[in-house]
């Protein structure tokens, strides 16, 4: 009786994804508002960020970005990868221990050069100041929650 080896495919997944760089950052003013966002929050959560940018939309402060919401999870691809964009080009970094997203200073450089309409600047800047309180407290809970999973890692070694 002789076994054989059996064979194992893997499928790739090829998806089509648009080349970004900083001259078309410049044009894309759903990103330029995203790191003109974060920059004014200093340090998000991706979950905070995304709850933040929902409620604007409810407030009719409208991005572009569509939301879905399974139970009370909001999420948005597009928004993922704006963020995703960012974090390629090194204009926002993602703390490791924190998880939160902040502004590099590759970012900082860029959002100081970049042509942000004052009146949009105003208009987000009032929205954010409008939402801070709640957007800063789902931070916390999502701070308690990481901190919660360190602890019991930490504990099972």
């Amino acid at each position: 009786m002789s076994s054989q080896p059996t064979q194992k495919s893997k499928d790739l997944k090829i998806s089509n994804k648009q080349v970004i760089n900083p001259t078309i950052l410049n044009e894309d003013k759903r990103k330029l508002s995203l790191l003109y966002i974060i920059n004014r929050m200093e340090r998000v959560s991706e979950k905070a960020l995304t709850a933040l940018i929902f409620e604007m939309k409810e407030k009719g402060m409208d991005l572009g970005y569509n939301f879905n919401n399974i139970g009370n999870n909001i999420f948005s691809h597009s928004l993922k990868e704006d963020i995703t964009s960012l974090l390629y080009l090194g204009f926002i970094e993602n703390d490791l221990k924190t998880k939160k997203l902040s502004l590099s200073n590759d970012g900082k450089e860029f959002l100081e050069k970049s042509q942000i309409e004052e009146e949009m600047k105003n208009k987000l800047d009032s929205t954010i100041n409008d939402l801070k309180v709640k957007i800063n407290a789902i931070d916390e809970e999502y701070n308690l929650k990481m901190k919660n999973e360190r602890r019991l890692r930490n504990g099972r070694r």
